[in-house]
Parts: C-alpha cells; structure tokens; sequence
C-alpha cells in the first residue's frame, strides 16, 4: 500500500497525510485532501472538515481540537 499512497506525493508531509488517511479509513473519492505546508484539511461531501497538522519533529500527523 505504501508505494500507492507515495505515487504523486510531492512532500513528506503529503505523504504522511495520506498515509494515516489510508491507516483511519479515509478513502479516496469520498474525501478531498486540501494540504498547506505542514498542516491539511480533509473535507468529506457533506463540506465537514476535519484539521490535521504534520509535525516533522515527531514524525507524525496529529488531529487539531
């Protein structure tokens, strides 16, 4: 699954995105993945939201409260 997810990624923070998106359930086609630097909004077709932030230190994603 790995190298699916890596195609087309442009950072690290991208791919670690999508990544926890494919560990979480997130599949694409039902959700949209809008990525500024570090930090990404995954919007579903309802226009919910759901804030994730990369942190390169840790590397890890984590949901913003």
């Amino acid at each position: 699954m790995g190298n699916l997810i890596l195609r087309g990624c442009k950072t690290i923070a991208e791919y670690a995105f999508r990544r926890w998106m494919a560990d979480n359930g997130f599949v694409d086609g039902y959700f949209t993945l809008e990525i500024t630097g570090n930090e990404a909004i995954i919007r579903d077709k309802a226009d919910n939201t759901l804030k994730l932030t990369y942190d390169s230190a840790e590397k890890s994603v984590l949901v913003e409260k």
